[in-house]
């Protein structure tokens, strides 16, 4: 399998998530508006918009690479000997399924085990796992980034911008 195909899936992938949670997952899992400050779906739904969209450019960027079998300067590609492959086409940086797997599935648990463990457990969880993908091994250091991230997430959501946090609350 080839690097274009493989971004080309990954963006796919991404892009179809993004349908996913517009469709269902952001419509199923915010509470009602309650009629004053910001709609609970506001920040899902620009986060999930600009992923979306980001997505969408990428895939247009391939197809037209592909289509018009333009192949990229060496001196503007960061790996030259991908110039060797087929349609010529390089990125810098390069998709990695796995890697994007491991960065997929914690959102994914997360949004599905908030209504059943609330918000600041999963929250905390989430984070926790978060920094230990990107490779941050020091508990001490976690457990400190995920409880404060969480409970500023919290106040400014709740108290800050009135808006309902989703699952059972234990305050």
């Amino acid at each position: 399998m080839t690097r274009i195909t493989r971004e080309t899936i990954a963006y796919l992938v991404i892009s179809g998530f993004c349908i996913l949670m517009f469709v269902w997952a952001i419509p199923t899992y915010t509470p009602a508006y309650p009629g004053y400050g910001a709609s609970p779906a506001l920040v899902p739904n620009v986060a999930v918009g600009v992923i979306l969209f980001m997505a969408c450019l990428s895939l247009v960027r391939i197809g037209l690479a592909v289509y018009l079998k333009k192949p990229m300067p060496p001196e503007e590609c960061e790996f030259p000997e991908d110039l060797k492959e087929e349609g010529g086409f390089t990125q810098v940086g390069r998709v990695n399924l796995y890697h994007l797997a491991r960065f997929m599935i914690p959102p994914i648990l997360l949004i599905v085990v908030i209504d059943y463990i609330g918000y600041l457990l999963a929250s905390f969880i989430f984070l926790l796992t978060v920094q230990y993908v990107i490779g941050c091994r020091k508990w001490m250091q976690l457990t400190v980034v995920a409880v404060t991230l969480t409970l500023v997430l919290y106040v400014v959501m709740r108290y800050g911008f009135g808006v309902p946090i989703p699952g059972p609350q234990i305050f």
